[in-house]
C-alpha cells in the first residue's frame, strides 16, 4: 500500500540575510579565496620548516617513555575517520611544553613543517597559522589580511600531509574543533592544563598522555646538570637529590633552583637553607605554585641585588602576554633600551624568563605567583609602585601599552597598526584586570581593542575585552551612567553571537528596565537594548517574547525617530522576519515591502555616506523574496530572487558568500516550486564553487552539501541522499563539534535518509539521539527541539506504532502553537502528521477535522497550488477512503493529482504518491461496484 504523505521537519537548511543593525554590530567574516591562491596553497612545497616559540631545552631529563607514547599514537594507522592528535595535560610547571618542544626537536626530520602555535585564547591559533602563509608564500602575503592568510594556511595544511602543528596551552578544547576537524592528513601535538573535556577530540585511543612530575632520579638529573659544573663533589650530588626530592620534581621549579644555584655559585645545602625546606614535608601535597613562590622569594632577592629595575620589569611581565610580549614594548618597562636589555639578561640567568630577539616570554606560573603577591600585598608597599591603590607592576603595564597604540598622546588618535599588532597584549592585560580601579584611556584601549577583533572576525576573543571594558566603565562612572548600559549591550550582544542567548537575556534585561527609568521608551540606548533582547529571545527559541520585543522597540521609534529612521526601518525588518517565522506571512510580506521601499528612498539619499545601505538593500530584497517562497508565491519569489542574484552579482562579484546564498535560496525557491531539475543544478552549482572558493570543510560548503543531501532524498536518490549525509555530517561533528546546531540537523538528517531507505529502527535511534542533544544543548521547548519531537513521532509511525506516535505529535503541537503560533509552518507540519497518525490509529474523525483544518489553514496561507497545501489535500482523501466515502476521496484524489502533475510534473516524488493512492482507491471502487 502507497503510504500517506508525511512531512519530516528540520532536515535542510537554507540562509537569509541578517540586516545591519547600524549600531554597535558584529561581522562574520567569510574569506574568499581567489583560484590562484588555493592553487598555490596545493603546489607550494615545505621542506624542513621547523618554526618553534624558543630552541630546544638545552636541559632535557627522562620522559622517553612519553616521547615514544606520543610518536606511537601519532603514527599509528587510523581506521575511519578521525585525526592523528595527543593531548599532553598535566599540572602548570609539570613540563608539557618542554616535552612538546623536545617531540618537535627529536623527530623534525620526519616532517616536512613543524609549526608552534600558541592556542591559550581564540584568535592566536588564526595569527600562528597566518604565519605559514608569510613563510611559504611571502609575495601573495604580501597583499593579503590575516584571515585570507589564515585560509591559505588551511587550504595548503589540507592539501598536504607531512607536517605537525603543536599547540601550547590549550584552555578551551572547543577553540580546536574547527582545525581538528578539517585538518585530519597530519599530526596535532596539543599541552594543556586541563585533563577532561576531550571527549570530542576524535582521535586515536591513547590520546590523552597525562604528565606528571619526574621521578625522583630524573629530577635529580635535570638539577645535577645545573649544579654539577660548578661542585661535582659527592657531596654536593647527595645535596641535589635531597633538593630535587623537596621540591616535588616539578621541572620548573628545578629549573629555576638550579639557575640560581649556577647564577650566585651557592651551595646546594646553603640554598636548602634559605628555602626553609625539611625533608619531612611530602612533596606531593604540596601545591606546585607554593613550590614556585618559595623559590621565587629567595631568588627574587638575589635578583634585586644584582639589578633591582629587573624585579620591577618581572612585576609588569606578570600582567601581560605570557609568551609573546615584543621587546620594544619591554624597552618601554626600563629606563632605556640598555636597561631593558640587562633587566632581561639578570631575569634570564635566573631562568625567570626566556627571550629572543623579538619576543620575551615568561612562564604562567611564576606570572600567576607574581600577581598574587602584587595583588595581596598594601598598595604603595613598594618602592617601585608609581600608581597608589594599583597592584605592582600593573601601571607600567598599561603605561607601556598606552604609549605605544597612542604615540601622540592618549587623547589623540590611535596608531591602527600597532594597536593589531599589539591586541594579544591588551587581551591579556584584560585578563588580568584586578577589577578593583579603573582608567578612562585602558578601558577606552579595551574597547577600540574589541572592535578591531571584531573587525577581524574573532568575535570570541574580543568578548573577555568588553567584559573588562564594561566592569571598568561602571566602577569609573557608576551603574547607571549611559556608558554603563551601552557596555552592557554591547557585552549582551556578543554573548549572544557566540551562542550564548540566555547569558544575553540576563543582562539585557535589568539593563533595559534602567533605561526606560532614566532615558524613556524612545531614546536609542533603550531602543537598542529592546532590540538586542528581542534578538536574545528568538535565539533562544522564545519567538513570542521575541515578537513582542520587536512590536514596542518598532513603536517607539517610529514615535520618537520617524517612520523613515534607519533604526526604525532595522527594527521592522527584524520583525518581519520573526512574523515569518511564526506563519504570520502576509505581515511579514507587507511589512518587508514597505522597507524595501523606504531603504530604498534612504539609499538614494545616503548612499554617498553610507555605502552599506546599498548591501543592506539587497540582504533585505533577498528576505522578502523568501517570504514570497514561504507564502507560496513561488514564481514572485523566483524572479525577486533571479534580480537580487544579479545585483549581487554586479555588487560583490560572482564568487562573495551573500551572493552564494542568494543563489542557493534561489535552488530552494524551484526546490518549493516543485522544479526538482532546476534546484539540483543549483545546488551543485553552488556547492562546486563554495569548494573551490572556501574548501571542502568551510561551514558554508557543509550547509550546500546538507542542502542537496535533503533534496536527493526527496527526489528518491536514497543512496546519494544517505552518503552526502553520512559525509556532511562526520565533517560537521570535526569542524563545529557534535553538539552544534548545525551539527544536529546533519544528525537529523542522517536518521531521515535511513527512513527514507528503509531503515526503520536506525532511523529511530538516530531521531532519540538528536532529540536528547537537542534537550540538552537548548532545552525541552526550544523550536528545534519540538521538530525533533515531530520527526520521532513520525518515524514511530512509519514502523506502524500509531498509538505511539499521536501523543509525541500532540504535545510537538501544544509547544509549537504556544511559542510559535497555531498557524507557524511547525505546527501546520505537526497538525498535518497528527491528523495522518490518527487515520492510521482508527481515530477517523479527529483525523478528518484536523485535515480539513490544516487544509483551509494551508490554502489560506499558502495558496490552492503549494505543495504542502496539495500534500494535505491527499491526507484528506485518504481519510474519507478509510471512512468508505470513496465518492468524496477519489475526486479530491483526482483534483489534487492533476494540479500536482501541471505544477510539478509527473515525476515529481509527492505526484507518484498521489498517484499510487489514486489507483489503489480506483481498485477498491470497482472490486465493491464491479462494472456489468
Amino acid at each position: 500500500m502507497t503510504s500517506a504523505p508525511l512531512e519530516l521537519s528540520g532536515a535542510g537548511q537554507v540562509l537569509n540575510f541578517g540586516i545591519n543593525t547600524g549600531v554597535m554590530y558584529s561581522t562574520v567574516t567569510t574569506v574568499v579565496l581567489p583560484a590562484e591562491a588555493l592553487r598555490s596553497a596545493a603546489d607550494t612545497p615545505a621542506d624542513g620548516v621547523v618554526h618553534l616559540d624558543q630552541p630546544p631545552p638545552g636541559r632535557f631529563a627522562g620522559r622517553q617513555d612519553e616521547l615514544a607514547s606520543i610518536r606511537a599514537v601519532l603514527t599509528a594507522e587510523r581506521a575511519g575517520p578521525g585525526v592523528s592528535a595527543v593531548v599532553v595535560h598535566g599540572l602548570g610547571g609539570v613540563g608539557k611544553s618542554t616535552l612538546a618542544r623536545q617531540y618537535a626537536h627529536t623527530f623534525r626530520e620526519t616532517y616536512d613543517l613543524v609549526w608552534w602555535i600558541d592556542a591559550s585564547s581564540p584568535g592566536k591559533i588564526d595569527e600562528a597559522l597566518a604565519g605559514i602563509a608569510r613563510l611559504l608564500s611571502p609575495v601573495w602575503a604580501g597583499t593579503a589580511q590575516q584571515p585570507e592568510l589564515t585560509s591559505w594556511a588551511l587550504a595548503w595544511l589540507q592539501r598536504h600531509t607531512a607536517w605537525l602543528l603543536v599547540y601550547d596551552n590549550v584552555e578551551d578544547p572547543a577553540l580546536l574543533k574547527p582545525f581538528l576537524g578539517s585538518l585530519g592528513g597530519g599530526h596535532h601535538l596539543i599541552t594543556s592544563r586541563l585533563a577532561d573535556d576531550w571527549d570530542d577530540l576524535g582521535a586515536a585511543d591513547g590520546a590523552l598522555l597525562p604528565l606528571g612530575v619526574l621521578p625522583q632520579v630524573e629530577a635529580a638529573d635535570l638539577l645535577w646538570s645545573w649544579v654539577s659544573e660548578g661542585d661535582p663533589s659527592d657531596a654536593s650530588r647527595w645535596q641535589t637529590g635531597q633538593l630535587a626530592r623537596e621540591l616535588g620534581g616539578l621541572p620548573l621549579a628545578l629549573d629555576q633552583a638550579g639557575a640560581y644555584l649556577r647564577r650566585t655559585r651557592s651551595t646546594v645545602a646553603a640554598y636548602r637553607g634559605r628555602l626553609g625546606l625539611h625533608l619531612s614535608r611530602t612533596p606531593a601535597r604540596r601545591d606546585p605554585q607554593q613550590t614556585v613562590a618559595r623559590i621565587w622569594q629567595v631568588t627574587l632577592t638575589a635578583i634585586a641585588a644584582d639589578d633591582p629595575s629587573a624585579v620591577e620589569l618581572l612585576y609588569a611581565l606578570a600582567w601581560l602576554d605570557p609568551d609573546e610580549c615584543p621587546r620594544d614594548l619591554v624597552t618601554r618597562l626600563a629606563a632605556d633600551e640598555i636597561a631593558a636589555d640587562d633587566a632581561l639578561g639578570v631575569l634570564h640567568a635566573y631562568s625567570m624568563i626566556a627571550f629572543t630577539g623579538r619576543n620575551v616570554r615568561v612562564h604562567r606560573l611564576v606570572q600567576s605567583v607574581l600577581r598574587a603577591d602584587a595583588v595581596t600585598a598594601a598598595p604603595g608597599a613598594h618602592p617601585g609602585e608609581s600608581a597608589p591603590g594599583r597592584p605592582r607592576g600593573r601601571h607600567e603595564a598599561e603605561q607601556a601599552l598606552l604609549q605605544m597604540v597612542h604615540p601622540r598622546g592618549a587623547d589623540q588618535a590611535h596608531d591602527a597598526q600597532e594597536l593589531a599588532r599589539l591586541a594579544g597584549q591588551v587581551c591579556a592585560l584584560a585578563a588580568t584586570d584586578p577589577k578593583d580601579c579603573y582608567s578612562t584611556p585602558v578601558s577606552a584601549l579595551y574597547v577600540k581593542t574589541a572592535v578591531h577583533l571584531e573587525e577581524q572576525g574573532q568575535t570570541v576573543r574580543a568578548l573577555p575585552l568588553y567584559e573588562a571594558y564594561s566592569a571598568q566603565i561602571e566602577r569609573g562612572l557608576g551603574h547607571d551612567h549611559p556608558y554603563a548600559l551601552v557596555a552592557r549591550c554591547a557585552v549582551a550582544r556578543v554573548y549572544e553571537t557566540v551562542g550564548r542567548p540566555q547569558d544575553a537575556v540576563d543582562i539585557l534585561e535589568p539593563t533595559l528596565e534602567q533605561s526606560l527609568r532614566l532615558h524613556g521608551p524612545g531614546h536609542l540606548t533603550t531602543l537598542n537594548l529592546r532590540h538586542g533582547l528581542a534578538s536574545a529571545h528568538r535565539s533562544a527559541g522564545r519567538v513570542d517574547r521575541a515578537i513582542d520585543e520587536y512590536e514596542t522597540a518598532t513603536a517607539a521609534s517610529r514615535e520618537a525617530l520617524g517612520p523613515d529612521h534607519l533604526r526604525t526601518l532595522t527594527l521592522q525588518g527584524d520583525l518581519a522576519g520573526a512574523y515569518e517565522s511564526v506563519g504570520r506571512v502576509d505581515q511579514a510580506i507587507a511589512l518587508y515591502e514597505d522597507i524595501v521601499q523606504r531603504d530604498a528612498d534612504a539609499s538614494d539619499r545616503y548612499e554617498d555616506l553610507v555605502p552599506s545601505l546599498k548591501l543592506n538593500g539587497l540582504r533585505l530584497r533577498n528576505n522578502l523574496a523568501g517570504a514570497y517562497e514561504s507564502a507560496g508565491r513561488f514564481q514572485q519569489a523566483i524572479t525577486l530572487y533571479e534580480e537580487v542574484l544579479a545585483d549581487f552579482e554586479d555588487v560583490c562579484g560572482p564568487d562573495h558568500p551573500d551572493t552564494l546564498s542568494c543563489l542557493g535560496n534561489l535552488g530552494y525557491a524551484y526546490e518549493s516550486a516543485g522544479d526538482l531539475g532546476r534546484a539540483q543544478e543549483v545546488y551543485r552549482d553552488v556547492l562546486g564553487r563554495r569548494e573551490q572558493a572556501l574548501g571542502e570543510d568551510h561551514p558554508d560548503t557543509l550547509l550546500s552539501r546538507s542542502n542537496l543531501a535533503c533534496l536527493c532524498l526527496t527526489t528518491g536518490d536514497v543512496p546519494t541522499g544517505l552518503d552526502l549525509c553520512r559525509t556532511t555530517l562526520a565533517q560537521r561533528t570535526g569542524v563545529l563539534g557534535p553538539e552544534h546546531p548545525d551539527t544536529l540537523v546533519s544528525l537529523s538528517m542522517l536518521a531521515s535518509a535511513h527512513l527514507a531507505a528503509g531503515e526503520q529502527e536506525r532511523a529511530v535511534a538516530l531521531f532519540e539521539e538528536t532529540l536528547r542533544l537537542r534537550r540538552k544543548v537548548l532545552g525541552d521547548a526550544h523550536p528545534d527541539t519540538l521538530r525533533s519531537l515531530l520527526n520521532l513521532a513520525t518515524c514511530h509511525y512509519e514502523l506502524g506504532d500509531a498509538a505511539r506516535a499521536v501523543p509525541l505529535l500532540e504535545t510537538a503541537l501544544a509547544e509549537q502553537e504556544r511559542l510559535l503560533g497555531a498557524e507557524s509552518r511547525d505546527a501546520l507540519i505537526s497538525r498535518n502528521n497528527l491528523a495522518a497518525a490518527c487515520r492510521a490509529a482508527g481515530d477517523l474523525g479527529r483525523a478528518r477535522a484536523l485535515f480539513t483544518t490544516v487544509v483551509e489553514q494551508r490554502t489560506r496561507i499558502l495558496g490552492p497550488d503549494h505543495l504542502d497545501t496539495l500534500g494535505s489535500r491527499a491526507g484528506l482523501a485518504r481519510v474519507y477512503e478509510a471512512s468508505g466515502e470513496l465518492d468524496r476521496a477519489i475526486p479530491l484524489y483526482e483534483s489534487t493529482l492533476t494540479r500536482l502533475t501541471e505544477l510539478a510534473g509527473a515525476d515529481h516524488p509527492l505526484t507518484g504518491v498521489v498517484a499510487g493512492l489514486l489507483a489503489e482507491a480506483s481498485g477498491r471502487r470497482e472490486q465493491d461496484c464491479p462494472q456489468p
